[in-house]
C-alpha cells in the first residue's frame, strides 16, 4: 500500500496566522498500515517541534488522488522545540532513524522527500477540470519537486497540485504538466459556451470515463451554465443538425471525425474499418484492441447526439457527415465535400446509420430530457 504522509510544524509567522501549523515536510512510503504508523510514530518522538503529521492513502475511485485517512497530534511536541531545534530535513537513510519501519520501501520514502511547501487558498469559486471530471477549486499546494515529478511533469523546481472539493482532496493527474491555468472552465454562476468542454468530451472519448450527458451535468452541477448558442451574446441557438467532418488517414483504413466549429461539439475520434466492414474507434497503443458493440463509431456518435438533445432539450437533433478532402492527389489543398465514392462503403453511409439508429433512441425514449436544467444565465 502507497501512503503521502504530512508532518506539520507550528505556524510562527504573524502575516499567515490564519494557519496554526504548516507543512514542513512530506514523503511517499510503501508498506503495510501498521509499519507506516510505526514509522510515523517513531518519527514523532524524535522530531518534537512536530506539531501533527497527516497520513493519506489512494482514493479507491481514482489512484491518481491521495485523501486523508488520518490526522495524527504529536504526543511529544514542545513548544519550544521548533526555535532549538529546526534544522532543513535533509534526504537521508531512513534506516538509520527508525528501524521500526524496515519493512517499509525505503526507496520510495527516501527518494521522495519534498522539502518545502506553501499553501494558497482560493477564495473566487472556481471549477477546474482534471481529466473528464471538474471540481471546485480550493486552492493550491506548491512544493518543492522530487525526481519523479519532474520526470512525470516535465516541471522545473516547483510542482503545483490543485487542492479541490469540501474534502480538500490534492489531486494529481498529467493534466498538471502545462499549468492548472488552462484547466479551469470558470467561476460558479458563469455561463459558457459547449465549446468550452471541449477537452474534457475529448478526454473522455479516448478512456471511456462516463457518458457525454454525465460530463454535462457534472459541470452543470459546479453551478456553470453551459450554453447552445452560437456564442455566448448571441440569441441564436445552435443549428438542429450537427455537422461532423471526416478526414482520411495516410492508410487503407484510419479516419479522424470532428465536430464543425459552428455546430454541437461532438468529441474528436480516430476510427477504421474493421474485418466485418463496421467502424470502430482506435485503441489507445496500450490497450489491446477489439471489435466490441460499445466501441462502434455508429453507436459513440449516437450515444453523444442524443445526450446532446437530451441536455438542451432538443428532440430532433440529427447529423451531417461531410468530408475534407484533398482537390486532387498531393496537392495539399483541401475543400469541404460530401464523402467521396471511393471510399469504404461504410463510411460513406456513416450519416445515415447514425441518424436511424438515433431515431431508434428518440422512440424508444420520447419523453426523455433534462428537467432540471439551469437555465442560461
Amino acid at each position: 500500500m502507497e501512503y503521502l504522509v504530512t508532518y506539520y510544524v507550528k505556524n510562527t509567522n504573524s502575516a499567515k496566522d490564519i494557519f496554526n501549523v504548516i507543512p514542513y515536510a512530506s514523503s511517499v512510503v510503501t508498506g503495510s498500515e501498521n509499519e507506516v504508523l510505526e514509522l510515523v510514530a517513531s518519527k514523532l518522538k524524535k522530531n518534537p517541534f512536530f506539531r501533527c503529521c497527516s497520513v493519506m492513502d489512494h482514493c479507491s475511485g481514482n489512484k491518481k488522488v491521495f485523501e486523508t485517512k488520518f490526522i495524527l497530534d504529536n504526543p511529544h511536541f514542545k513548544e519550544d522545540a521548533l526555535q532549538t531545534k529546526f534544522k532543513v530535513l535533509e534526504s537521508v537513510d531512513h534506516k538509520e532513524i527508525d528501524d521500526s519501519g524496515k519493512n517499509v520501501n525505503e526507496s520510495a520514502r527516501t527518494e521522495d522527500v519534498r522539502k518545502s511547501f506553501e499553501v494558497k487558498l482560493d477564495h473566487e469559486k472556481k471549477v477546474i477540470r482534471i481529466g473528464a471530471y471538474f471540481y471546485d477549486l480550493k486552492g493550491v499546494l506548491i512544493c518543492e519537486a522530487t525526481e519523479e515529478d519532474k520526470k512525470k511533469y516535465y516541471c522545473n523546481r516547483f510542482i503545483t497540485f490543485p487542492i479541490v472539493d469540501e474534502d480538500w482532496k490534492v489531486l494529481e493527474d498529467e493534466d498538471i504538466s502545462d499549468g492548472l491555468g488552462r484547466l479551469i472552465i470558470g467561476k460558479t454562476g458563469d455561463t459558457v459556451p459547449l465549446a468550452a468542454l471541449k477537452d474534457a468530451a475529448d478526454y473522455n472519448a479516448r478512456e471511456h470515463v462516463c457518458g457525454y450527458d454525465e460530463l454535462l451535468v457534472g459541470l452543470e452541477r459546479r453551478g456553470i451554465t453551459i450554453s447552445n448558442r452560437r456564442a455566448i451574446d448571441s440569441p441564436d441557438e445552435l443549428s438542429d443538425t450537427v455537422v461532423i467532418e471526416l478526414s482520411k488517414i495516410p492508410g487503407k483504413h484510419h479516419f479522424r471525425l470532428d465536430s464543425h466549429e459552428d455546430s454541437y461539439y461532438i468529441p474528436r475520434r480516430f476510427f477504421h474499418v474493421g474485418t466485418d466492414d463496421e467502424l470502430y474507434q482506435d485503441a489507445r497503443e496500450w490497450k489491446k484492441q477489439t471489435q466490441y458493440t460499445y466501441d462502434k463509431i455508429v453507436q459513440q456518435i449516437a450515444d453523444d447526439v442524443f445526450s446532446l438533445s437530451w441536455f438542451f432539450h432538443k428532440p430532433n437533433l440529427k447529423v451531417l457527415v461531410i468530408a475534407y478532402v484533398e482537390e486532387s492527389d498531393a496537392s495539399h489543398r483541401y475543400e469541404i465535400g460530401p464523402v467521396p465514392t471511393d471510399w469504404f462503403y461504410t463510411v460513406q453511409t456513416l450519416e445515415g446509420d447514425i441518424n436511424r439508429k438515433l431515431e431508434e433512441m428518440y422512440k424508444e425514449e420520447s419523453d426523455k430530457y433534462y428537467k432540471e436544467k439551469r437555465p442560461i444565465s
